[in-house]
């Protein structure tokens, strides 16, 4: 639509005219939009599985010992200790969370199953 769109009145109805051109750039448009908007659905169902599951390990490695308790990982140097790897697990969950916005409880319907848990065995 190229400059000011053009008005009509049908049957007393104010409408905007397009050409059958510019209709199908509109349609291909929502099309994309609704595609782009299903992928951003399933990032943030992620998002809230990577929480979930960041909460989980922060909690089997610390021991139940509170975030922000512990020391932070330095940057370089010998790799993390225990409590510091706890601590930065803790940060990235709530960084996670932030991205996302409010708290939802993760779906556990798409996590991934371990086959050993299923009864059935690959041999």
């Amino acid at each position: 639509m190229r400059g000011k769109p053009r008005k009509v009145v049908v049957d007393g109805e104010p409408m905007v005219a397009v050409s059958e051109k510019e209709y199908e750039n509109l349609l291909a448009m929502r099309r994309q939009l609704g595609s782009q908007t299903a992928r951003l659905r399933m990032l943030r169902d992620t998002l809230i599985d990577v929480g979930a599951f960041l909460d989980s390990v922060a909690e089997a490695l610390g021991g139940g010992i509170p975030p922000g308790t512990q020391e932070k990982p330095s940057a370089s140097g010998p790799p993390p200790s225990r409590p510091a790897l706890v601590t930065e697990i803790h940060r990235r969950a709530h960084q996670v969370r932030s991205v996302i916005g409010a708290r939802r409880t993760p779906r556990t319907s798409r996590t991934p199953q371990d086959p050993s848990a299923s009864g059935r065995s690959n041999a």
